[in-house]
């Protein structure tokens, strides 16, 4: 399928949502979209919170998807039409849920002509140091993501939710600002928060 049909099935997916008032988020590939970068991805990945899992899933069939349920995995569930996926995701790695917070910092955006609820600046460079792989696109898609938004980032939020791995965050902070390709100007404060809550947790 194109791109535009993709994103057709993307929005109504999204509308299913709004109309039956499950609050989501857009990560992944299609919310970087939103911050400048384009690149190939497979699917849409809607992040919402774990009470609302099988309330999306009647929706989505409601609405003339296929679903599933994926019976045995907590962190995920499905939706199709087409040959196109949904994903929804309720928790990411090192144990991140989808939370009220996580949606109250999302931001409304227009990608692909499309109006959609994206995810954080912040939450979505915390989420995707915490799935970066060798194979993956996730270090320099959070790279453009801080490039895009360092004027309005937001530290604090940043810091507090990095608590998931305080080391993988400090790693890509100093990469970013020793990076010549980048210059992004991370604070300095910034990297004093975190080396200092890494420093307590080793107990200097």
């Amino acid at each position: 399928m194109s791109s535009s049909e993709n994103f057709k099935i993307y929005k109504e997916a999204v509308d299913v949502l709004e109309e039956n008032g499950i609050g989501y988020v857009i990560g992944g590939g299609i919310a970087i979209m939103a911050f400048g970068r384009t690149r190939d991805t497979k699917d849409i990945d809607l992040y919402i919170e774990d009470h609302q899992r099988d309330n999306a899933l009647r929706a989505l069939a409601g609405a003339g998807f296929e679903v599933d349920p994926m019976p045995g995995v907590n962190w995920l569930c499905k939706g199709f039409k087409k040959g196109i996926t949904v994903d929804f995701i309720m928790e990411n790695v090192g144990g991140m849920h989808t939370t009220r917070e996580t949606l109250e910092h999302g931001f409304w955006a227009h990608i692909n002509g499309y109006r959609m609820r994206v995810m954080a600046p912040e939450d979505l460079i915390v989420r995707k140091i915490m799935a970066m792989r060798s194979e993956r696109n996730d270090w320099f898609d959070c790279i453009s993501v801080l490039s895009s938004t360092y004027e309005r980032f937001d530290w604090e939020y940043f810091d507090r939710i990095a608590a998931v791995d305080y080391e993988r965050a400090l790693s890509f902070l100093l990469y970013v600002r020793s990076d010549r390709e980048h210059i992004v100007p991370v604070p300095d404060f910034a990297i004093k928060e975190l080396f200092d809550k890494i420093s307590q947790k080793l107990g200097r």
